[in-house]
Formats: structure tokens, C-alpha cells, sequence
């Protein structure tokens, strides 16, 4: 896709590349996944919870538990002291089994971040996504010296943004957002120097419906990443047929290309 395109609207650009891709795959007779040099599976998604009260915090995570979901992402960067509250009612509610993650959205500065990391060690966190504002690698590079695993968000928007970020060893991860970075043409290129730079990849989503959390779901059989964070369509009205979460598992349909077809009365979702 053009970088002139990908400059003016990322998610035009990603919308054109990912059409681009399901129309050859389906022209190969394969699923996108093959396409992409992968195989079909079912792939294990975390699900977000979100800027809420402890308590309710802790019941919705003991229900995505029982619901199968063995990773769980908890929004932070409001409170420190009610963020920790939060994050601490998820991890006695899911148990010591399950995998959990925070996600500040750049909402800390490096002090605060560092306190919530620390106060937190006995929660045994896997990685802290963008705990600080998107321009201050410098500030990722420091919190991670600390011994935080630090995942980018915000502050990976493109192979520049990765470059200096891998000069600074500012982070572990990055993760990697098709709307974000205009298709999955750029995603499978940054997901290969990532790699080569030793560092670890997420495959996450913005506010994605179905067909661009479909689109990931079969980049992420591409790439193989570390961490698959697939869960916006789930909180909005479905406009296709997948894919659909078992017991914490993205299900793709093994059909030419993407494998989804539109629901009736897609239309009113047109921009």
C-alpha cells in the first residue's frame, strides 16, 4: 500500500491492503493464514478489562475464567492507588494460572509507572504495555534498565519508531496493530525486523470489527507472536460471522481468504 495513503488514514490503507490480501489468497484457493506462510489454528486471545472498580474488576475476571480465557489485560493509568486495587482483585480472582498483563495507554510518568511495577511484584505481571506517553522512549529504555518487560503501543507507529526504539533497547515487545500501521503488507515487514532485533510481538486491534480482528487472527498464524490481543469486536454489534471466541480461542473458518462473511444490515455500519 502506498506510504502516501498510509500517511493521510493508516486504517484506509489497512482496509485496502487487507482486501488486496483475501482477494489472492481466495484467487490461490487458500486461507489467508497459508497465504501468509502459516497454518490455520485456533489462536488463544487475552480479553481487556477495563477502567472499573476493583470489585467489578474481580468479577469479570473470574467470569472470563470460567469462560475459558487464560490471559487477561487490566487497564491502568488513572489511579495508582485504585489501578493497584484493580489489578490486585483480578489476580486473586483468576488464580495464579492465568497470565495478566497492564496496560497503562501512556497514562503514567516514569515515577508513577515504576511505583505501580514495584508494589505490584508479587502479582506476577507478565509485561507492562505503554506505561508512559508515547514520545518518552528515553523513559521506556529507563523502566525497562529497571527490570520491567515493556511492550509498546503508542509508541510504535511505524519502521522509524521501531529503528530507534531497538537503537535505545527501549522495549521487549511491540505490538503490532493492523489500523495502526496500514495493513498487513507493513505488519508481516515490521513483525521481521522485530524478530530479527530479538524482541518479542503482539498482534492487537483498535476498535476492530470482525473482519480486521479476522485479518490479525490470520496474521498472527503468519508471525507466530508472543501475545494475541484480538478482542474489540466482541464488544460491538457483529457485522460478520466471525471470527467467534471458544473457551478463550479465536475460531477461524478454513475457507479461501478470510473465511467471514457479512451479516444482513452490514450496510448501517458504512463511514
Amino acid at each position: 500500500m502506498s506510504e502516501e495513503l498510509c500517511e493521510i488514514s493508516p486504517s484506509a490503507a489497512a482496509a485496502l491492503d487487507i482486501a488486496f490480501w483475501d482477494i489472492r489468497a481466495k484467487m490461490d484457493g487458500l486461507n489467508l493464514a497459508e497465504s501468509l506462510g502459516g497454518s490455520l489454528k485456533d489462536l488463544p486471545t487475552d480479553m481487556t478489562i477495563d477502567l472499573m472498580k476493583p470489585k467489578d474488576a474481580g468479577s469479570e475476571a473470574a467470569r472470563l475464567v470460567k469462560e475459558g480465557f487464560r490471559s487477561i489485560k487490566v487497564k491502568v493509568g488513572r489511579s495508582l492507588v485504585e489501578d493497584l486495587e484493580r489489578v490486585r482483585a483480578v489476580r486473586n480472582a483468576a488464580g495464579a494460572g492465568i497470565s495478566i498483563f497492564i496496560d497503562a495507554n501512556g497514562g503514567y510518568d516514569m515515577k508513577d509507572a515504576a511505583d505501580l511495577w514495584d508494589k505490584a511484584s508479587d502479582l506476577k505481571l507478565d509485561f507492562f504495555e505503554q506505561p508512559v506517553p508515547p514520545d518518552m522512549l528515553k523513559e521506556l529504555a529507563s523502566l525497562r534498565s529497571r527490570g520491567i518487560r515493556v511492550c509498546a503501543d503508542e509508541s510504535f507507529v511505524d519502521e522509524a519508531s521501531l529503528h530507534r526504539m531497538i537503537e535505545l533497547e527501549a522495549v521487549d515487545m511491540v505490538n503490532i496493530k493492523l489500523m495502526k500501521c496500514g495493513g498487513i503488507t507493513s505488519a508481516m515487514n515490521l513483525a521481521k525486523i522485530a524478530r530479527e532485533a530479538g524482541l518479542e510481538t503482539m498482534v492487537g486491534c483498535m476498535g476492530d470489527v470482525g473482519i480486521s480482528i479476522a485479518a490479525g487472527a490470520h496474521l498472527a498464524c503468519g508471525i507466530g507472536p508472543h501475545q494475541v490481543d484480538l478482542d474489540s469486536h466482541l464488544n460491538i454489534e457483529p457485522i460478520c460471522q466471525g471470527p467467534s471466541v471458544v473457551k478463550g480461542d479465536l475460531m477461524l473458518i478454513d475457507e479461501p481468504g478470510l473465511g467471514v462473511g457479512l451479516n444482513e444490515g452490514w450496510q448501517k455500519w458504512r463511514v
